[in-house]
């Protein structure tokens, strides 16, 4: 782990007042004399950054990955967590014409459901819907694009849980903000031959008992298991995933699924529907971000291949699924009439 960020200030010059800026969200270094920033959301201004040269950067990039046990030269391509939770992507030649540093700042202060409410992020009957799936044991899926504030959302549902139950978090890297006591941790470690995946980790998981099973993102095959879990009595758990929307949010989290290999595609789609109930979709537009979309997964037509949701207060609606990704294994079982949802 790096020191904070104040040790990056020597090796980064021109960035000092930046790096203490709490208004700073997010610092975005392309290589030499090339650096971007965000402030407070509200999108990116170029810096101007004279003795930004291309040592800085590689002394930068050393000093990062030296408390890591890593070496650039060796891994091209990292991430660093810092103590205060930010997070440091480095990537240098030859993955890279040039060493590239993205600092991309969690700040200080969590944001509660009703903040979320109070700053126009998320409506009043949107959070109903919410605590009422949570407090009924029913899963919540997040979408949404990068930046778009899915962690931020995803903090502020995990405080809706029940303190006195168990939660068992899973991450690639320490980002939420559990407050609950009755919480245990896993974070994805690259340890060369005993490297634990997400996947590895939440198939642990379910040895140290969860009430709640809180995965900060989903990519791969561990939805897989992460479904199977969520349908086998470990109701008001969460997730997020990345997607354009709300719908597409549903047959990705399928076609992850699928890269298990294990089962049929119209089985998988199934589990989607026995597994989540509500998917929230957050956005960001202009430095706003606010959830756009929450539908309600009421089930699943194999016929026309479509999802059968229930958007807001409106009646259900067929949406129509996306195929499963091109790599994944699909086995379509005898086709039979679907039976309504």
């Amino acid at each position: 782990m790096a020191d904070s960020l104040d040790s990056l200030k020597t090796f980064l010059p021109g960035l000092e007042e930046l790096l203490d800026d709490p208004e700073v969200t997010e610092i975005m270094i392309n290589g030499p004399y090339n650096a971007w920033a965000e402030r407070a959301g509200k999108g990116l201004q170029p810096l101007e950054v004279p003795f930004l040269d291309e040592g800085a950067l590689r002394r930068a990039a050393i000093s990062i990955a030296r408390p890591l046990g890593l070496d650039p030269k060796t891994d091209p391509a990292l991430d660093a967590r810092l103590p205060d939770g930010s997070r440091v992507a480095i990537t240098t030649p030859p993955a890279a014409p040039d060493v590239a540093i993205t600092i991309r700042r969690f700040g200080n202060r969590s944001f509660s459901a009703q903040d979320l409410v109070d700053n126009g992020s998320l409506t009043p009957a949107i959070l109903e819907a919410a605590t009422d799936a949570l407090a009924n044991r029913r899963n919540i899926l997040v979408s949404g694009g990068t930046g778009s504030g899915k962690t931020t959302l995803l903090n502020a549902l995990i405080e809706l849980l029940p303190h006195h139950e168990r939660i068992v978090s899973i991450e690639d890297t320490l980002e939420l903000r559990i407050e609950q006591a009755n919480t245990v941790r896993f974070e994805a470690r690259d340890l060369g031959e005993g490297s634990l995946t997400i996947r590895d980790l939440v198939k642990h998981s379910l040895r140290h008992r969860p009430d709640h099973i809180v995965v900060g993102e989903v990519r791969g095959q561990e939805a897989a298991d992460l479904l199977q879990a969520l349908n086998t009595g470990h109701g008001g758990s969460l997730t997020t995933i990345h997607a354009n929307n709300a719908r597409s949010a549903l047959s990705r989290l399928a076609s992850c699924a699928m890269q298990a290999g294990e089962l049929p595609w119209e089985v998988v789609c199934r589990s989607v529907v026995d597994g989540i109930s509500l998917i929230l979709h957050v956005t960001r537009v202009q430095g706003r971000r606010y959830v756009e979309e929450a539908i309600a997964l009421r089930g699943w037509n194999a016929e026309d291949e479509s999802w059968l949701i229930e958007p807001g207060a409106s009646r259900p609606a067929a949406v129509p699924a996306a195929a499963p990704s091109p790599t994944a294994k699909r086995k379509r079982p005898t086709k039979r009439k679907a039976a309504s949802a």
